[in-house]
């Protein structure tokens, strides 16, 4: 009698654990991100296709306010033994990431029955794939990628005589200074040459077409005070400060979609929040060259975290490779202004169609070809707020000389680097 009511409660305990396993929600493959407006729209409508096209499939888009949000997140759920399943990382998080052991290292993905051929990895976007990989490794795929364009307005190009954007920092300059005119004879400024915000990208790529690197080599050390990058912020507080406008926030791209500046340096993801917010003939083109031509590429990529139950890493990956085919690419590309990952993706018809909509377009991804990528270092995005805060804008306020402001940002990030 006893040895029956045992199995009897045993079989009650066994029932409970199965009920309340039963009852627990599955999460499914959270995908964490920083995608908002008609980004995040756009991104939204291809989870759902994916979800709809792969039966089984729960991919679930949650996005994030901002970057910096999103960095927290992720730090604070891997520290807590709680991450997503993915997530968009840049590549200095990734770096902290692989020295915890929280995500997955792909090589098993890539070499799987469901894997990248030699042929599709070496479709990636010179550089793409090497970025994403560490001691041979990839450990993350791109995912949002951008350059940086130059917005220009052909109508107020043409009344000042010019027939084309700038192809060097001389002609930037004296093409600012044509630009920038006293429309009504009251001795002020109506109309700018340019204008822009505080921002470390533009500083970065001044520096790259000047021939300077942001770090050192061996990503110890920061590199960006050397003459190199003395003389691209000069060029640049010159540029913004005498020919045309500090400002905050994007106003500035308000003020060129208002016609009242000539041109307007931004990300191709700018187009997106520009588009039907203007009344004039507008064309791109690639930024200026210096002294060669270069551009740093921003965005993140797509990190599978290694705690993740499998069936959850097995469907993230399935949805990374089908979000970076050269189909889907090429229609987040055209939808958002982010660059195809995939080099065969630009001459696919949605991509051609887009290039013929927007004059230069073809043009500003070309600079693919020369371009460069933000640091891996841990800490580097730290460290790029430390150059933005301490190097760029207290030069543009004209706090410092170009050249004491750069310095004293790269003793800050020296300490950080080091710390690390």
């Amino acid at each position: 009698m006893k040895k029956m009511l045992a199995c009897a409660v045993l079989a009650m305990v066994v029932c409970a654990l199965l009920l309340s396993a039963c009852g627990k929600k599955d999460p499914g493959v959270q995908f964490w991100h920083a995608m908002g407006g008609p980004l995040g729209d756009t991104l939204d409508v291809l989870v759902a296709e994916f979800n709809r096209t792969h039966p089984g499939s729960d991919i679930r888009s949650i996005g994030n306010a901002n970057y910096e949000a999103l960095s927290q997140k992720i730090m604070g759920a891997v520290a807590a033994g709680q991450p997503p399943v993915l997530a968009q990382v840049y590549e200095a998080w990734t770096a902290e990431l692989i020295e915890n052991g929280s995500v997955e290292p792909l090589t098993e993905y890539l070499r799987g029955p469901s894997g990248l051929t030699a042929e599709e990895l070496a479709d990636f976007l010179p550089g793409m794939i090497e970025n994403n990989t560490w001691d041979g490794v990839l450990y993350s795929v791109p995912f949002n990628k951008s350059v940086r364009a130059l917005y220009w307005n052909k109508d107020l190009f043409a009344a000042a005589g010019l027939d084309r954007a700038p192809a060097t920092w001389d002609e930037y300059i004296e093409y600012a200074r044509r630009l920038t005119m006293d429309l009504d004879g009251d001795g002020g400024v109506d109309q700018w040459g340019t204008a822009g915000r505080i921002d470390a990208w533009m500083f970065q790529n001044l520096l790259l077409q000047n021939g300077g690197s942001i770090l050192t080599p061996d990503g110890t050390a920061a590199a960006f005070d050397r003459p190199e990058g003395v003389a691209a912020l000069e060029f640049m507080v010159k540029l913004l400060t005498e020919y045309g406008k500090v400002t905050s926030g994007y106003e500035y791209q308000n003020d060129f979609q208002a016609g009242k500046v000539g041109m307007i340096e931004g990300s191709t993801v700018s187009l997106s929040f520009m588009h039907g917010k203007y009344a004039f003939q507008m064309a791109t083109a690639p930024l200026p060259a210096g002294t060669q031509r270069g551009c740093l590429v921003a965005g993140t990529n797509v990190a599978i975290f290694a705690d993740a139950p499998r069936k959850h890493k097995d469907a993230a990956w399935q949805f990374v490779k089908w979000f970076t085919s050269p189909e889907i690419t090429a229609r987040w590309a055209a939808a958002t202004g982010y660059a195809p990952v995939r080099m065969s993706a630009m001459d696919l018809p949605v991509m051609t169609r887009r290039f013929e909509e927007v004059e230069g377009w073809r043009e500003v991804f070309d600079q693919f070809e020369f371009a460069g990528y933000e640091p891996r270092a841990t800490g580097w995005y730290a460290g790029r707020k430390t150059l933005e805060e301490t190097g760029v804008e207290s030069a543009l306020r004209k706090h410092k000389t170009p050249g004491e402001a750069l310095a004293a940002a790269a003793a800050a990030v020296n300490a950080a680097l080091a710390a690390r």
